[in-house]
């Protein structure tokens, strides 16, 4: 592959995922109560990661490279922008999250170059992570967090992972099959997130 196929994608994506990610650390300061949670959240990381590499138009496998990329620079970004502002985060390359998107980082990238570029066949498949991920933290947000935090963006991110899968249903047909083990998939991958965050918070709560 020339350089110039992967480079300019890498470097794109490694710039506004540090942007973005700092912008996150000062959304938690100045957006809305309404949607405060999206600046600090694994739906919102997965959103801005999933557009960034949708928009580089990448095929497979360097897609999935660039999900890496963008996944854990959004967190570096808002550790140094964090620290900057005079909270401590975390140490460089060492959160949790960071581990996380070592291995979401792959799948969030393909999700988005398999929604570009796949048969319509694939799609529902190609959408079930991301969709999981809305759906699994929005029914986190408003069942455990919900009595400290506002339910407007865990309302929008459970409509928004329900819009995706349905529009990736609509472009399956008239294949049937693809739709109904799509929809499987995301509801298994919600409820396992679901599962996860409640153990994450369970062991953060011991510690």
């Amino acid at each position: 592959m020339h350089p110039r196929h992967w480079l300019v994608p890498a470097l794109s994506v490694a710039a506004a995922s540090i942007a973005l990610g700092g912008l996150t650390s000062v959304g938690q300061s100045v957006l809305p109560e309404a949607l405060v949670s999206f600046a600090n959240s694994a739906g919102g990381w997965t959103i801005l990661a999933f557009g960034l590499v949708w928009l580089t138009r990448a095929r497979p496998p360097l897609a999935a490279a660039l999900g890496v990329v963008s996944f854990v620079l959004l967190i570096e970004g808002y550790r140094i922008v964090s620290g900057w502002r005079g909270y401590y985060y975390a140490e460089p390359f060492q959160d949790t999250f960071t581990i996380i998107g070592l291995f979401a980082g792959p799948v969030i990238g393909l999700s988005a170059s398999l929604l570009r570029w796949g048969p319509g066949s694939w799609k529902p498949f190609a959408a079930a992570p991301v969709a999981a991920v809305l759906i699994g933290e929005g029914v986190y947000g408003l069942t455990v967090v919900g009595e400290t935090t506002s339910p407007v963006y865990w309302v929008a991110q459970l409509v928004l992972g329900v819009a995706l899968v349905l529009s990736t249903v609509a472009a399956a047909r008239p294949r049937i099959t693809p739709g109904i083990l799509g929809s499987l998939v995301t509801l298994g991958g919600a409820t396992a997130f679901v599962a996860f965050y409640s153990w994450v918070g369970q062991v953060g709560s011991t510690v």
